[in-house]
């Protein structure tokens, strides 16, 4: 009886994985979820069929999404992994890494393989999933901004990297604080500019935001001589600047500090009438290349030579979203991203705002700072197949239809689930094992 049992289980989970059909061998959720919390053998079993049929084109990418909804993360990862060789790109395969990596806590590899997610036929899902890439960007910041401060004595005998740069926020010093905008848009630009230089890494806005604010300088966002140091030995960086604004056309005094010799170890002033602010950041990124000592190649100096926008309303309604987005007030923030774009279609940096602001429903900043990858990684997923549902279920049958094989989003990350031979998973609790988040001072990650 009990083999008769067994075996009736292991032809009911290879049915599911490996016929190809869509409604093959499971009719409900929670028969699947009691056979695969009863009977995980069947997953080795599955594992020696696909050795034994390696030609499978799409096996791995059954076997791998079985093991992430049945909670075997690290095996889910290798198996993506493993398909992703053989298929570069793939939607559905990125897109699943990336959840697995979030369901070990590992924000900084779920970002990297995100950055890839591409989908022609379904251009909802890669929108959402690149709002969702700024929550995560958010979620890894702050984390990274409490281990730092929590860390403080031991990153005080680390040698920050010479090659670093953090820009933080210039002060408005007019009278009429007229130049609040400038003061976040300003440095957005000038950190845009600096990646363009080969030989320099720059510390990420949201990064710089989150410690600002674990510093309890969130809301002035200012530096100065005395705390520049500090700030950028808990950023891993070695070079910080900061500086004013003031009128009288718009005068920008740009000072560089070394957190290795605590220190200011130059500055340097420039003025621009009003009508010409653009000219502003190229000449900040060229001030401060010549303070490190770094020779701009011909390359280079073109590369930076290019204004982000010459309308001036555009850097104001930009500068706005900035300060909407770091106080966690999403439709305001995409609000303001909007308007800055409408003012200069040709404003990069709007676009790109505008594109990845989380949505209005989206957790608060409160919430992502204690998220764990796993329960981000649950919303995501529901959002994300929320937005692949509104794109490919076309009428209430067909949306019935999908409910009842378990799986709402069907084909929402360019992999027709149900035509995998894979049902009724859609809802399975994932219980990940844990690892701790990126040591401070992880400033990119280099795959394996």
């Amino acid at each position: 009886m009990y083999l008769k049992k067994s075996i009736n289980i292991i032809l009911l989970v290879t049915i599911s994985l490996l016929s190809g059909c869509g409604g093959g061998g499971v009719s409900t959720k929670a028969e699947l979820r009691r056979e695969t919390e009863n009977n995980v053998e069947a997953i080795p079993y599955n594992s020696g069929y696909l050795a034994a049929t390696p030609d499978s084109d799409k096996s791995p990418s059954k076997l791998g999404f079985w093991y992430l909804k049945t909670g075997r993360v690290d095996e889910a990862i290798a198996e993506f992994k493993t398909a992703l060789k053989k298929e570069p790109g793939d939607p559905f395969l990125i897109y699943y890494l990336g959840l697995a990596y979030l369901n070990k806590d590992d924000f900084e590899k779920a970002i990297h393989v995100w950055k890839s997610y591409r989908n022609k036929t379904h251009p909802q899902v890669e929108e959402e999933i690149e709002r969702h890439l700024t929550l995560i960007h958010i979620a890894r910041s702050r984390k990274f901004a409490a281990q730092a401060i929590a860390d403080e004595k031991k990153l005080a005998t680390v040698k920050p990297d010479k090659n670093t740069v953090a820009v933080c926020y210039y002060q408005d010093l007019s009278p009429d604080r007229s130049l609040r905008a400038f003061q976040k848009g300003l440095a957005a630009m000038v950190i845009s500019d600096l990646t363009k230089i080969k030989s320099i890494r720059v510390v990420e806005r949201i990064r710089l935001q989150a410690l600002l604010e674990e510093m309890k300088l969130g809301q002035t966002g200012f530096v100065n001589a005395r705390t520049a140091p500090r700030l950028g030995r808990l950023l891993g960086a070695q070079n910080i600047v900061f500086g004013n604004l003031a009128l009288g056309s718009i005068k920008a005094t740009t000072t560089l500090a070394s957190s290795d010799k605590g220190d200011v170890i130059g500055s340097a002033s420039v003025s621009v009438d009003k009508d010409k602010f653009f000219e502003l950041p190229m000449a900040i990124v060229r001030e401060t290349a010549d303070i490190i000592g770094v020779v701009l190649t011909d390359e280079e100096k073109k590369a930076i030579g290019v204004p982000h926008t010459k309308a001036y309303n555009a850097l104001v309604y930009f500068g706005q979203a900035l300060d909407a987005l770091d106080a966690g007030k999403w439709k305001e923030a995409n609000e303001f991203f909007n308007m800055a774009h409408k003012e200069d279609p040709g404003f990069d940096l709007a676009k790109e705002g505008m594109d990845t602001c989380p949505g209005a429903d989206s957790p608060s900043l409160n919430s992502l700072s204690g998220t764990s990858g796993a329960r981000l990684s649950a919303k995501i997923e529901a959002a994300v197949s929320a937005a692949g549902g509104s794109q490919a279920v076309v009428n209430k049958s067909a949306a019935e239809a999908l409910s009842v094989s378990g799986y709402t989003g069907a084909d929402v990350v360019g992999v027709d689930v149900g035509a995998m031979g894979i049902t009724g998973v859609g809802d399975l609790t994932v219980t990940p094992e844990t690892s701790g988040p990126a040591p401070p001072g992880n400033l990119t990650f280099t795959p394996n």
